[in-house]
């Protein structure tokens, strides 16, 4: 009894791995091509720009990771920290938003020798209308659970 039920407990786990990583892709395809048809990239832009905007991406994600949770979860407790402890949270919360910064900047720098000031700008509001868009459809998938 005790096997099968571990057993379970594995494959429940595997399926959602696994339907999480579809949804990943799925997630990825959609902001590919959402990304590629706002920002009017022709394919040699796209060949060049996908790379970079993935890096840093990836670079984003990392700091998220890295710093940015350890963050929030002494804030969640912020009333319950001593004075130092606060002075360190803010410190590595102004630490991460330098970084944060950082990144950008270089980001930005590197999408300057690619595309046009223009089409950096239309990335900007591209991101913005691909997570309304997504928050849009996962608010209404919620809806339709309810």
């Amino acid at each position: 009894m005790k096997n099968s039920f571990v057993l379970f407990i594995v494959i429940l786990l595997s399926a959602t791995a696994f339907l999480s990583a579809q949804d990943d892709d799925k997630i990825k395809k959609m902001k590919i091509s959402f990304f590629t048809d706002q920002l009017d990239l022709s394919s040699r832009e796209a060949q060049q720009f996908w790379p970079v905007y993935n890096h840093h991406n990836d670079k984003y994600e990392l700091l998220k990771e890295n710093r940015w949770r350890s963050i929030v979860k002494r804030l969640k407790k912020v009333d319950s920290l001593s004075d130092k402890e606060a002075s360190k949270l803010l410190a590595d919360y102004r630490e991460y938003k330098r970084l944060r910064y950082e990144y950008r900047e270089d980001f930005i720098k590197d999408l300057k020798k690619l595309i046009s000031d223009k089409k950096i700008m239309q990335l900007k509001h591209a991101e913005y209308k691909f997570d309304k868009k997504l928050l849009d459809h996962y608010h209404t998938l919620d809806k339709k659970k309810k």
